[in-house]
């Protein structure tokens, strides 16, 4: 699957889970709620139920309206008894709402970085595709010489076999020198007899898929970009080496 489809197909799962979760959401601030109600209610029916205690004791003191304030109190215990166990079902509904909610906002914060990831990555190639569409042409091309100022053909093989042994030893330099730079940089900050190993911080870089991004969403298209100059090779033929056998041709003919 293309980079194009795995983001469409993301993007239709985080559509999704925001839906859930924003459901969910409504569920965890109902269920809170109805759970501050409920508590609230028995709270209430513990004060009332207090005080009617507080009334029995005192009628059997005076040992009047004993009954009356019995029978209130056996009341409101049992007011109070089903108001605390609604409540304790409220709070159990209300963390099992929460916890619900909480695992689907992990999932759409993984779902979501995988999705922007995906996207970021559809965008730079997308930007790269249309770049190199409209990429304005390079600012300095090479200067080549007139048909009449060309130089004679042996002066153009002269320099071409120089060039093609120069450039031959330049990159077995650069070769060699590329495995002792490898080599010398395993080794730590420090001072080594007549060396001293140092790494100092390059900076830092553009992020070109973010650039990309960037441009997408502020609605300036894309990127621009810059045509680099043309690819430069210079293909040397061996020459051909005569043997014995051709120069008696030759001399024969």
């Amino acid at each position: 699957m293309n980079a194009t489809a795995k983001t469409a197909q993301l993007t239709a799962r985080l559509v999704d889970a925001e839906a859930a979760l924003k459901t969910l959401r409504r569920d965890e601030t109902r269920t809170a709620k109805a759970a501050a109600r409920a508590t609230a209610r028995a709270k209430t029916a513990r004060a009332k139920t207090a005080e009617a205690r507080k009334l029995l004791r005192a009628a059997e003191r005076t040992g009047k309206g004993v009954a009356a304030a019995t029978r209130r109190l056996h009341a409101r215990m049992i007011k109070m008894g089903t108001l605390e166990q609604a409540a304790r079902v409220a709070r159990f509904e209300a963390r099992q709402a929460a916890r619900t909610a909480a695992t689907a906002q992990r999932k759409l914060d993984r779902l979501a970085l995988r999705t922007a990831t995906t996207a970021t990555r559809m965008v730079g190639d997308v930007a790269q595709r249309l770049g190199e569409r409209v990429a304005a042409p390079a600012p300095e091309q090479d200067k080549t010489l007139p048909v009449e100022e060309l130089p004679a053909v042996e002066d153009i093989e002269t320099h071409a076999d120089r060039f093609k042994a120069l450039d031959k030893q330049a990159k077995d330099l650069a070769k060699q020198a590329d495995a002792e730079r490898k080599w010398l940089r395993r080794l730590p900050v420090g001072a080594y007899g007549r060396v001293t190993v140092t790494r100092t911080n390059s900076g830092t870089a553009l992020d070109g898929d973010q650039i990309a991004v960037d441009y997408l969403d502020a609605g300036l298209g894309v990127v621009p970009r810059k045509q680099k100059k043309d690819t430069f090779k210079v293909a040397v033929a061996t020459p051909a080496v005569e043997t014995a056998e051709d120069v008696a041709l030759v001399l024969t003919a």
